[in-house]
């Protein structure tokens, strides 16, 4: 039990700062990672408030809720995670997801943040 807890404070460094109300003005620590940061929208581009989004690396996932523009971000992996093996999925009542777009990062250059757009589709 001591090796994961270990391991998850290695991986997941810094304080878990998930959601659209976050506090943006957090100075990063010499071992944090990027913000993953986006919006939730339907299919037809309107912003879905009180989605639930989803970041996963490996089997730790960290959640938050959308704002009232769709918006989420998280501040919550270290800069040794590989911003490729996190997943961001989104999910609401009476919805499925439809796709999940991340804008590409720059190639050779510091990853400053994440950006990433998922789309959800209404269910019959």
């Amino acid at each position: 039990m001591k090796t994961v807890l270990l391991l998850l404070a290695l991986v997941f460094a810094g304080p878990a700062h998930a959601g659209a109300g976050a506090a943006d003005h957090d100075e990063p620590g010499p071992d944090d990672g990027p913000p993953f940061f986006g919006f939730v929208k339907d299919v037809s581009g309107v912003p879905v408030r009180d989605a639930r989004v989803t970041a996963t690396h490996k089997n730790v996932s960290f959640m938050a809720n959308t704002n009232a523009t769709g918006g989420y971000r998280f501040n919550v992996f270290a800069k040794n995670v590989n911003p490729d093996e996190v997943v961001i999925s989104c999910a609401k009542e009476g919805y499925r997801q439809a796709r999940v777009f991340r804008y590409p990062l720059a190639k050779g250059k510091p990853v400053k943040s994440v950006e990433t757009e998922c789309r959800l589709q209404r269910q019959n």
